[in-house]
């Protein structure tokens, strides 16, 4: 049985039947879902890189694609801040940032975000932890 609290925090479809992606990864993915959010998180890339994930919870590609971004090491990840928008809860801030951006919206999709400027773009088999690590690197 799924719990309420697993529903609340935005798992999707896939995530539900085969279960969750790592639960202590969890407090690693800050949920964002609205434009001044958004606006937050790109202003903080002046001081610390930031990486925005944009996900769908029903998309099997979109799952595969985060567990696989889950599976990097905390550590590793130390030196940005890791968001996710979920691309059906939150279409719009979705097109919102491929918007702002000037980037096609796909899913699943990255942005790495450093003084306010996408410097790395990925999406569908394009998002793995390879191309993450080395663009954070």
């Amino acid at each position: 049985m799924v719990s309420l609290a697993k529903l609340k925090h935005g798992m999707g479809f896939l995530d539900r039947i085969l279960g969750s992606t790592q639960e202590k990864k969890e407090e690693l993915w800050f949920q964002i879902s609205s434009t001044q959010e958004a606006d937050g998180v790109i202003s903080a890339s002046k001081e610390k890189t930031q990486v925005i994930f944009k996900h769908s919870g029903s998309c099997g590609v979109s799952f595969f694609v985060k567990k696989n971004l889950d599976s990097i090491p905390a550590e590793e990840l130390s030196v940005a801040n890791m968001y996710i928008v979920d691309v059906i809860r939150d279409r719009n801030l979705a097109y919102y940032l491929a918007d702002r951006f000037s980037i096609r919206h796909e899913s699943p999709q990255i942005l790495v975000i450093k003084n306010e400027k996408v410097v790395w773009h990925g999406s569908h088999n394009a998002v793995n932890a390879e191309n993450l690590l080395q663009a954070l690197g």
